[in-house]
This record gives C-alpha cells, structure tokens and sequence, in this order.
C-alpha cells in the first residue's frame, strides 16, 4: 500500500480510522500547519472532530489527502513528503481549501520531515495541514517550530470509560487468555494504545511498588511490538498472565 493514501484508499482508511467528520467554522486558521499530539490516536482524531477542522461529505475527497506509512515499513519515508508537497502545489478542485491529515507524524524519518520544512512555514493559503504525533517531541524541533500546536483531548468515550486493566488483574489465567485473544485482534498500533491506556490507568489508580512493576512489563512488551516484529497475541498472552 503506498504511503500516500487518495480515493477509495483513503475512504478505506477515513471509514476505519476516523468515523464521520463534519466541517464547521473553526478557530484556526487557514494556511498554517496544525500539531495534533498527546493522547491516543483516537484522542486525536477526536480532537479534529471537535474543531471541525476536516470536511468529509465524501470521503473521496480530491482535495483531501491522508499520508500514513506504508503497511510493510515501519516510517512514513521522503517519498510521501514529496507527495504531499505535489498535492499542495495544484489548487483545490471541488472546495476552498486542501486538507493534509499525517496520521502518526512521529514515524516519520528525519528526511522526511525536513523535506516539509518550507511547505510547512509557508503554505497555500488555500491549504490546512494536520501532523498528529503521540508527543510534541516526537518530531523534530525545526517542524514543532513551523506549527501551531494544540493538545489532544480524550474523548468523551475514553472519559466515561476506564481501560479495563483493573478488570483484567482480577480475571483468572483462562480470562486472561481470552481477554489477550480480543486485544491483539486489532492493528498493532490499537494493541499499543490500548496499553498506553492500561499504563495511564495504572498511574492514576493504584499507585505503589506493585503498580510499578506492572507498568515496566506492559512498557517492556509494548517497546517489543513497536520495535520487533514478535507475535501480537504470544506477547499479549504472556504479558497478562504475568501481571
């Protein structure tokens, strides 16, 4: 799959990813750059959703654009940057404006990044440009520079409900196993949010020695899926029936 995601690619991604957006007036303003990060995936989407910064009546959009990496990499390379700087130069089709979403900005490579640095301080002003990072460090400062930067926050789905781990500590090694099976059935980026939430959890509920020790494994297997290619649900399995 290219990193650079259009049409039915990006509808395909749009409906999984993002649910349905509606465009309203917002307070950002129009050809600048826009840092999404903090939070879940989902927190940030979230976030867009709130602000209303994305016009979706059809998710084959021309005039939008979605960049993500490539499903047998693991970065968002200089070609997608390339690809999105093409994509800004020609001037909206159907709309006003143009929107770039680049979702899980921190994996991209430092070419990459670099490789945006005019676009990103002097954009069209007919253009809108997202970058969602888990953190405001996870990219380089000369791009943290270039935007206007806005926090994400949880969405009221995640306020409502905790992430389970307490739930989970309190199962039987059988659950255990059953409860892996269903976390490990999603893309390996889900699993790792749903353990970061699993950490967050942790920190705020059940402070302690104890509490310490479960939230180095579950930080220990997390690191693992990130950066190897180990067995989702092997590892699931093995990290709760460890806790």
């Amino acid at each position: 799959m290219s990193a650079i995601l259009l049409s039915t690619a990006a509808r395909k991604w749009h409906n999984k990813k993002l649910g349905t957006l509606l465009f309203i007036k917002y307070n950002l303003p129009m050809g600048k750059a826009v840092l999404i990060y903090g939070g879940t995936f989902k927190d940030r989407v979230e976030t867009l959703r709130k602000q209303g910064v994305l016009h979706l009546e059809n998710s084959g959009d021309p005039d939008l654009l979605i960049v993500e990496k490539e499903t047998d990499k693991k970065s968002i390379g200089i070609a997608a940057s390339r690809g999105l700087k093409k994509f800004l130069q020609e001037k909206p089709l159907s709309k006003e404006k143009k929107t770039v979403v680049v979702a899980n900005a921190e994996l991209m490579t430092p070419e990459a990044q670099n490789a945006l640095l005019k676009i990103l301080e002097e954009p069209p002003e007919y253009a809108e440009i997202f970058l969602l990072s888990k953190t405001e460090n996870s990219l380089l400062e000369t791009v943290i520079s270039r935007c206007v930067k806005k926090r994400a926050f949880p969405s009221e789905e995640l306020e409502k409900e905790d992430s389970g781990i307490r739930k989970i500590l309190a199962m039987n090694p059988g659950q255990r196993l059953d409860k892996a099976k269903e976390v490990s059935e999603g893309e390996k980026e889900e699993t790792v949010e749903i353990m970061e939430t699993w950490v967050r959890e942790l920190h705020l509920s059940n402070p302690g020695r104890t509490s310490a020790l479960q939230i180095k494994k579950i930080l220990q297997t997390k690191k693992a899926l990130e950066e190897t290619n180990v067995n989702q649900r092997l590892s699931i399995e093995a990290l709760l029936l460890d806790l």
